[in-house]
């Protein structure tokens, strides 16, 4: 049964724009850029292009065709067994150069990060569990004193060092996870007489 998809990475990134990917810039400096989760891989949408580097998110979904190729489809529903794909474009407005850019990528709670398949890859993206430490990838943990492969359904993030990124330059980044178990969202309870509902300011 499909249930609608809600891995919509808006979802799990931090407030007050829900959906916020940090990027670190050269002499230290943070930038937050603000982005709005897309519908599949062609409506892409930046947000907020008044910063200086601007990211687009897009989700799909990674079907098979009856000829046995790969195609990228609208991810609206999900069920236990689909492979999503994210994919995370950068585009530098400054007018020059930006150097030390790097991209992090959350991996929600049921889903399982897909091996090797976070590109680019090799020396430039890193792993992380909850715990938040990043390495490269396969991440390992000492258990009862020997060492052993952390599973990868616990990975929970990705982190590319991506350097420099020339003035008006665009890149990506992207990944896959396979949905290992759908929860549909809760119903809304019904409000009493004495509670009204209120959206947020």
């Amino acid at each position: 049964m499909f249930i609608k998809n809600p891995f919509r990475l808006s979802s799990f990134l931090s407030s007050p724009v829900r959906a916020v990917f940090r990027l670190s810039l050269g002499l230290g400096i943070a930038l937050s850029v603000g982005l709005a989760a897309a519908q599949d891989a062609s409506t892409a949408v930046a947000v907020d292009q008044k910063k200086s580097v601007t990211v687009a998110l897009a989700q799909s979904k990674v079907v098979t065709d009856a000829k046995g190729k790969e195609q990228l489809v609208a991810a609206d529903s999900v069920k236990p067994g689909d492979v999503l794909e994210y994919t995370a474009t950068y585009t530098n407005h400054t007018g020059k150069t930006v150097t030390g850019l790097m991209a992090n990528l959350p991996i929600p709670e049921g889903l399982e990060y897909l091996p090797k398949t976070a590109k680019p890859g090799a020396t430039l993206v890193k792993a992380a569990t909850r715990d938040g430490a990043f390495a490269a990838e396969p991440l390992m943990r000492i258990v009862n004193g020997k060492s052993e492969p952390v599973p990868y359904n616990e990975y929970r993030s990705l982190r590319w060092t991506l350097g420099q990124l020339p003035a008006n330059g665009s890149t990506a980044v992207t990944a896959r996870a396979k949905v290992e178990a759908v929860v549909p969202p809760a119903p809304a309870a019904a409000a009493g007489p004495q509670k009204i509902a209120r959206s947020a300011p």
